[in-house]
């Protein structure tokens, strides 16, 4: 039996804050979300997300509403952060297979390139970048990404990192069905 590959799907938490920043319209980047973990879920591919909140939460509500067959939930956690947000935070893990929660937030970015085969990047945060880069001292990944669900990535890290571009995507997705 065939391994099947493990999509890590990144992308900001706040975003509202994004889309204003980037001249899209609200609701863009949920919406692709939405879109990529149900195409997961129906195409066989495993799932990685940081499911806080944002684009790692709404992929995978939808791998799992298409009844994905394999994701894996990174929860990291923060001394400082609250009880409530780090029980919401479990139960947002709970849509997923398997969970790791044994993860501080500055080990997560490390971790989540070791296990993926690919990154996806829907939309560019502080904390997207981090995982971005992290790929560079990991096993190396890929990271697909929507041109415009994000601004330009400074030359000095692309020369570092591995980043496609899709302009739309439905050919990100299309390049995911070859890997």
């Amino acid at each position: 039996m065939l391994e099947m590959k493990r999509i890590g799907v990144i992308g900001p938490t706040n975003t509202s804050l994004i889309e204003s920043k980037i001249n899209l319209p609200n609701g863009t980047i949920e919406s692709a979300a939405g879109h990529l973990g149900k195409f997961l879920a129906e195409n066989s591919f495993a799932l990685v997300s940081v499911p806080a909140r944002g684009v790692g939460l709404w992929v995978l509500e939808s791998y799992n509403k298409a009844k994905g067959p394999d994701a894996l939930a990174l929860t990291p956690y923060a001394a400082e952060q609250s009880k409530e947000y780090a029980d919401k935070v479990r139960r947002n893990a709970e849509l997923a297979h398997r969970v790791r929660d044994d993860l501080t937030w500055g080990d997560e970015p490390f971790e989540l390139a070791k296990a993926c085969d690919c990154l996806v990047a829907l939309g560019l945060s502080c904390g997207t970048l981090v995982e971005m880069i992290a790929t560079k001292w990991q096993k190396g990944p890929p990271i697909y990404a929507v041109a415009a669900f994000m601004s330009q990535i400074p030359a000095e890290v692309l020369a570092e990192i591995k980043v496609i571009y899709f302009e739309r995507l439905e050919e990100l997705e299309a390049a995911l069905s070859t890997l």
